[in-house]
């Protein structure tokens, strides 16, 4: 079933159509808060709130991508919680990794990732993650960070070449 025959459904009163957005949607969610938190607990917590924020908010809801709607309430979600956290600070990646293999070989590359991505300024990781680990496309990220789509890829740009510098005199095995 698609997005928008959910969202019909949803506006309709079906209660099995907003599990079935929670369902597909919740995963992504939640990976995306925890690579913006690093805590599992508090990116559960903020991946409750966004749906909870949708479900109360889903009759006003008319846009044609649900996904990057949900990361646009989850993005706003995790600025929230820092600005509490660490008086408006800037985002920090985590320092855990969940691993979904078994290899110390993949378990060291994303530790040496994760750290590379640490270093790179907040508005650039953001593009960064959005457009290789959400794998959205670059209007769609311009639209949900609000700004030009030559302002995204400028950003992607610059945040891909400090990437490279950061990598050069690292030898991975």
């Amino acid at each position: 079933m698609t997005d928008k025959e959910l969202i019909r459904k949803v506006h309709t009163g079906n209660k099995e159509a907003l599990n079935e957005i929670v369902r597909m949607y919740y995963d992504d969610i939640y990976r995306f808060c925890f690579y913006l938190t690093g805590h599992d607990a508090d990116s559960y917590d903020i991946t409750q709130d966004v749906f909870l924020r949708f479900i109360k908010y889903v009759d006003s809801y008319t846009n044609n991508n649900l996904k990057g709607y949900l990361l646009i309430i989850a993005r706003n979600l995790c600025r929230d919680y820092f600005r509490k956290k660490n008086d408006g600070a800037a985002v920090v990646l985590p320092s855990e990794v969940i691993c979904t293999e078994n290899s110390i070989d993949n378990v060291e590359l994303q530790f040496f990732l994760k750290g590379l991505l640490k270093e790179i300024p907040v508005e650039q990781r953001e593009v960064i993650v959005l457009r290789i680990h959400e794998e959205l496309k670059f209007k769609d990220i311009a639209k949900m960070l609000g700004c030009n789509i030559s302002t995204v890829k400028s950003r992607f740009r610059l945040g891909i070449e400090r990437l490279r510098k950061e990598m050069e005199g690292f030898e991975l095995e």
